[in-house]
């Protein structure tokens, strides 16, 4: 059942993200999708807590993993932080970016090759 909701979550976040994304030029969509996934992760998870497992897997794991995985990524910044981890919340959003960025050059580098 869990899948389920994660699955049908999901779907409906992908959707969400090209509507909304598709009402600005590149890079202004992914921004706003970003920012827009972010304040609702906090939101979400400041209102429900660990009070609903289903609400919490449809809404944060479903919607808004299929919406932007950079509210995750935020999240899990920002538990880092909370918990004193200073190091490791800088280290996470360094190695982040420079990783995905590099990730992505070497990706597109072999587009040739297929």
């Amino acid at each position: 059942m869990n899948a389920v909701l994660v699955f049908i979550g999901g779907g409906l976040g992908a959707v969400g993200r090209y509507l909304v994304g598709n009402q600005f030029t590149p890079p202004f969509g992914t921004i706003c999708v970003n920012v827009i996934g972010s304040f609702l992760m906090g939101l979400i998870l400041g209102a429900i807590g660990k009070n609903s497992e289903s609400a919490r897997l449809f809404l944060t794991v479903g919607f808004l993993g299929g919406f932007t995985t950079f509210s995750s990524f935020s999240m899990d910044t920002l538990k880092l932080f909370e918990s004193g981890n200073i190091l490791l919340a800088a280290g996470n959003v360094i190695g982040s970016v420079a990783i995905g960025l590099i990730a992505v050059y070497f990706g597109y580098s072999l587009r040739g090759n297929f």
